[in-house]
């Protein structure tokens, strides 16, 4: 029910058991201090390991361990002046924010039993073991918004900065495309909504005739994040669920249970376990409809029917997009795919989804593709699966960056640099305050000396 935020820390997603016992073996020992934050060897050697589990064809240099080293050290500052400037994090954000990411976990393993199997530990156990790094995180992370906060570019900043690039090093840009896209899903049909929502009042009657509300979630619920934790969604703030889930919620007393409450995952039964001012404990039991073969095929005509007309110039890309289209987030900028790399919809093909880039090979600019089947990941961490048609908008050739063609990308490194500015500007202003001991092995790290020297 809720957006996807970041992952667990680094050793419990990236490296799980074999990052664990890579840690065991190692000979660790503190080689740097911030405040009263400490860095150990393991943690530049655990994230190393995962760097070099990025590469598929070179192998990292080990002055990466430099850089690595820098960012825990800033890890480190922004939690020590957090501390100073008694930034607090609520202990009901960090439940909430170990809910989520446990919930999302146990979407990607199918259920909460094959979670724990795989770490060999409950998820309670789980959760104990990253609370501290999940408050550090979240305390970081607000420091660091802070630095940020309004920062921007002008035009005028981002012609300097191409300006400042010597002719001789201005990049080249690989060969991309744009992307666009008509997305369908087949339509539940009125039969199976009436039918999930008998079901659904069969087991209302049953728990308010006495029956435990979890046990009928472990029992039924179709929400695979939270039906094996007895329907349990953590604590929850205004602005997380979808709107007529949130009003139902928000109007119930605790130890109460809504009416049927229809949204667009399905139909859900509503309990209020606890309040907490703004926010919310809940579980809740979902029941969704199920898909028919005919509303497949239902959905397969309509865009066949769209293809046709696109091809035949009787209906534009602009057109089909804002009448048919179901893919909000490409919908939102004229059905357009954005590259999740860059957030920019540009794509060099290397970038490009294996089976897309087939059809694309066959096309030429300005024209569509066939009815390609397509899926998605639903907030729930269930697959959802639907239709598409591509449109090829443009194909750019390798070429030398300039500004007209490239704008975009030129905006991004220009804010990139700027941002690296601002950061070590608060280094400098704020790193006098806090205790500093970086262990002489790392000495001759160059990208350390902002630590290392002295403050004017």
């Amino acid at each position: 029910m809720h957006f996807k935020r970041t992952f667990f820390v680094l050793i419990f997603l990236v490296l799980a058991k074999l990052g664990a016992a890579q840690q065991k073996e190692l000979a660790d020992r503190i080689i740097a201090t911030v405040g009263e934050n400490i860095i150990l060897q393991s943690d530049v050697e655990i994230a190393f390991l995962q760097e070099q589990s990025k590469q598929t064809e070179k192998v990292l240099s080990p002055d990466i361990k430099c850089t690595i080293l820098d960012n825990l050290l800033l890890e480190k500052l922004f939690l020590a002046q957090g501390a100073l400037d008694s930034v607090v994090v609520q202990e009901e954000e960090i439940i909430a924010e170990l809910d989520r990411r446990v919930k999302y976990f146990t979407s990607l393993f199918g259920s909460k039993e094959k979670l724990e199997a795989y770490y060999g530990k409950s998820t309670a156990e789980l959760k104990d073991e990253f609370t501290e790094d999940v408050k550090n995180q979240l305390l970081s992370d607000r420091v660091r918004g802070k630095v940020f906060a309004g920062l921007k570019v002008s035009p005028k900043e981002v012609k300097d900065y191409f300006n400042r690039i010597p002719k001789d090093s201005i990049p080249l840009f690989n060969e991309e495309v744009e992307i666009g896209q008509i997305v369908m899903f087949p339509k539940v049909n009125d039969e199976q909504k009436a039918l999930s929502k008998e079901k659904l009042l069969r087991i209302k009657k049953e728990i308010e005739a006495g029956a435990d509300f979890s046990l009928q979630a472990i029992l039924y619920s179709d929400d695979p994040g939270s039906a094996s934790d007895g329907g349990n969604l953590g604590v929850i703030e205004r602005g997380e669920l979808v709107p007529d889930f949130e009003a139902a919620a928000y109007k119930l007393n605790e130890g109460q249970m809504s009416e049927i409450v229809e949204t667009p995952f399905g139909f859900h039964l509503i309990r209020l376990d606890e309040k907490r001012g703004d926010k919310l404990k809940l579980r809740h039991i979902l029941i969704k409809p199920k898909i028919t073969n005919g509303d497949v095929l239902r959905v397969e005509e309509i865009m066949d029917s769209i293809a046709h007309q696109l091809k035949v110039d009787s209906l534009t890309f602009r057109e089909a997009v804002k009448n048919f289209s179901e893919d909000e987030a490409s919908k939102s900028v004229g059905g357009m795919m954005l590259n999740p790399k860059t957030g920019a919809p540009y794509f060099e093909k290397a970038d490009i989804e294996g089976n897309l880039i087939f059809t694309l090979d066959q096309m030429k600019v300005g024209q569509y593709s066939d009815v390609l089947n397509f899926s998605m990941q639903e907030r729930t961490g269930e697959m959802k699966k639907g239709y598409r048609i591509i449109f090829l908008k443009s194909e750019t050739p390798a070429h030398k960056a300039s500004l007209e063609r490239d704008y975009a990308k030129i905006q991004l490194a220009a804010k990139s640099e700027k941002q690296q500015q601002e950061m070590d500007k608060w280094i400098e202003l704020h790193k006098g305050n806090t205790f500093f001991k970086i262990d002489e092995s790392m000495k001759d790290c160059a990208v350390l000396e902002k630590w290392t020297k002295e403050t004017k």
